[in-house]
């Protein structure tokens, strides 16, 4: 009769409390393919935090410490966001835990690979009045593409064990952990990339046991190994599609993150691409259509009107979500709208009210290669209405003699020169309604930056999170970052400052559009609620939300550096040169929100004949 086979075992810490021996398997599941883990403190998550620093010691991953759990776990999506590799947010048990609800739910509808750790109570706490205890398991249920919870006493009836019995152990903490960490990247036909929760009930003792005499911290991690990413090749490109003339007339949309296949299909073929900033197709070498919201805006008669009225068919790739003039144009009825989609999205089902296309023949057939006359009436309309977006904004500038926070986006957007993430609500869109944005700068003889890349978090588009998530761009990319946020996304995630005395601060450089409130609803329906007799001040009470912070003090109270620019020669000197600063600094334009409809009717008067 064969001998039982005995367990793995690459190291021994059968000295130590149990909790950390726990916390130490399910560590080396997660960091082989996971490098940065953000951590908030707690009691109950003691266990994690004392492996997360040996882990670290180890040189296996880098642990970035926050005091508050929403900003951390804002911080850890950003890092995931930079880098597409999944990120770990671990906190302790109780409200610490539902504070990650928000970053759970943006990275479940933008497919980002956050991977939030609870520390929990032991079950038999469970309904005992026991404190800071409540039920954790499952409490992200429909927003994660896996959970997975494990309970500490369940090693004493093997039904989970510290030790794998084979390299495959289904039983094994560490096994279950990778397994786990695997569903937070696997993409398919059926699964997109998304946040998955590990929730782990922990028993008293929570300290390390003292180790014994004259041995250090064992080698208990294993560094991180990432499998090599393959493409079939086959049938890929536009070389492998049929390359014959529409005989329809054919628009791209491109929303927030459309598939590279589809920027390069349109681009190929020369189809007119409307591209919102964060689709990878708003960069002008990729000859998308300039200043498109007027264009859909125009005047009937026009010319602008003409070419969206003569729009036959429609190809959307990624989510576009900016826009209520894009909604309209492929929600027409007289329009056929496909959505282009090679693998499966985080944002939508079988309810997506058009017609899903997956593969490069069936894009082809539908789209053909463009019309030149067609490509080319856009390309012109595009130019035009950029030429006149560039001269309404500065003529406007010079007759109220000052800025507008509208102008403020375009020019930070576009002259930027590192990484951005743009602020939810008004900056985004005043960047989609203005920017021309170019890959290369001025004085690099139109050579590529690879530096100039675009964020925002478009999955459920909140304005929380903002600055937190810039801060974790920042420090996956380990050079400096510029977000460029409205006064209130600031203010909503100031926490984002708060930096322990012991941790690097990310290089961030925050641009704050200050106009004193929320300057978007007046671009809506409630803008003209507010212009009806007597209700000005219920508007602006509801909506308006008027705010007098100084953010100056607010900087000095963080201990950052503090820059106020009172012009665009002011704002240009503050963003040039950004090697050669460290840490965060805050910078703020002072704008007029009442400005902004009027400035918007002037835009949508422009002369599109």
């Amino acid at each position: 009769m064969a001998a039982e086979r005995g367990p793995f075992r690459e190291f021994d810490d059968s000295h130590d409390a149990e909790s950390l021996r726990l916390a130490r398997r399910v560590l080396r599941g997660l960091t082989l393919h996971m490098r940065h883990v953000v951590l908030a403190p707690g009691s109950r998550s003691a266990p994690l935090a004392y492996a997360l620093a040996e882990a670290e010691q180890l040189g296996v991953l880098k642990l970035h410490i926050r005091t508050d759990e929403r900003s951390a776990a804002f911080t850890a999506l950003g890092i995931a966001m930079a880098t597409g590799e999944p990120a770990g947010m671990v906190t302790t048990s109780g409200t610490a835990a539902g504070n990650l609800l928000p970053a759970v739910m943006e990275a479940d509808m933008s497919g980002v690979p956050l991977v939030v750790i609870t520390a929990d109570r032991p079950e038999r706490l469970q309904g005992t009045g026991a404190n800071q205890t409540v039920w954790q398991q499952g409490m992200f249920s429909g927003r994660v593409r896996d959970e997975l919870h494990l309970e500490q006493s369940d090693l004493r009836d093997g039904s989970l064990r510290l030790e794998p019995v084979s390299r495959d152990d289904m039983l094994a903490a560490e096994t279950q952990a990778a397994l786990l960490l695997r569903a937070s990247t696997t993409v398919n036909d059926r699964s997109a990339p998304g946040p998955v929760h590990l929730n782990i009930g922990f028993a008293d003792p929570l300290i390390p046991a003292p180790g014994p005499r004259g041995t250090g911290t064992q080698r208990w991690a294993r560094k991180r190994v990432l499998p090599a990413q393959t493409v079939d090749s086959a049938a890929t490109g536009p070389e492998a599609a049929p390359m014959t003339e529409s005989s329809h007339r054919v628009l791209f949309v491109m929303g927030h993150q459309a598939p590279a296949e589809a920027v390069e299909f349109a681009r190929r073929l020369g189809h007119p691409m409307l591209a919102e900033p964060t689709s990878g197709a708003r960069w002008t070498d990729l000859a998308p259509i300039q200043g498109y919201r007027l264009l859909l805006q125009s005047p009937a008669g026009s010319r602008a009107a003409d070419l969206t009225a003569g729009v036959q068919r429609v190809v959307v790739a990624g989510r576009p979500t900016l826009t209520r003039p894009v909604q309209k144009l492929i929600s027409r009825q007289d329009v056929e709208v496909v959505q282009y989609a090679p693998r499966a999205s985080p944002w939508h089902d079988e309810r997506l009210p058009r017609r899903v296309i997956t593969g490069y023949a069936e894009l082809a057939e539908f789209a053909g290669r463009a019309a030149p006359a067609w490509a080319r009436a856009w390309e012109e309309a595009g130019l035009q209405a950029q030429s006149t977006i560039d001269t309404l904004l500065r003529q406007d500038d010079d007759a109220a003699g000052s800025l507008s926070s509208v102008r403020a986006a375009q020019f930070v957007a576009e002259r930027v020169r590192t990484p951005l993430l743009l602020g939810s609500s008004s900056v985004v869109r005043d960047v989609d309604l203005t920017a021309a944005l170019t890959r290369s700068l001025p004085g690099t003889a139109g050579r590529t930056d690879p530096q100039r890349r675009l964020y925002a978090l478009r999955g459920v588009s909140g304005i929380d999170g903002n600055v937190s998530a810039a801060a974790g761009v920042a420090l996956a990319a380990g050079h400096r970052v510029t977000a460029m946020v409205g006064d209130l996304t600031f203010l909503h995630d100031t926490n984002a400052l708060l930096i322990p005395a012991t941790e690097e601060a990310p290089h961030l450089d925050i641009v704050v559009i200050n106009d004193g409130g929320g300057a978007i609803f007046d671009q809506l329906e409630h803008g003209e609620v507010g212009r009806r007799a007597g209700q000005a001040a219920t508007v602006e009470r509801l909506f308006g939300t008027p705010q007098t912070v100084d953010v100056e003090a607010l900087a000095d109270a963080y201990q950052h550096e503090y820059i106020f620019a009172e012009d665009l020669g002011e704002l240009e000197r503050a963003l040039t040169h950004p090697d050669d600063r460290i840490g965060i600094r805050i910078i703020e334009l002072r704008t007029d929100r009442s400005r902004l409809r009027d400035l918007h009717a002037k835009l949508l008067q422009g002369p599109f004949t």
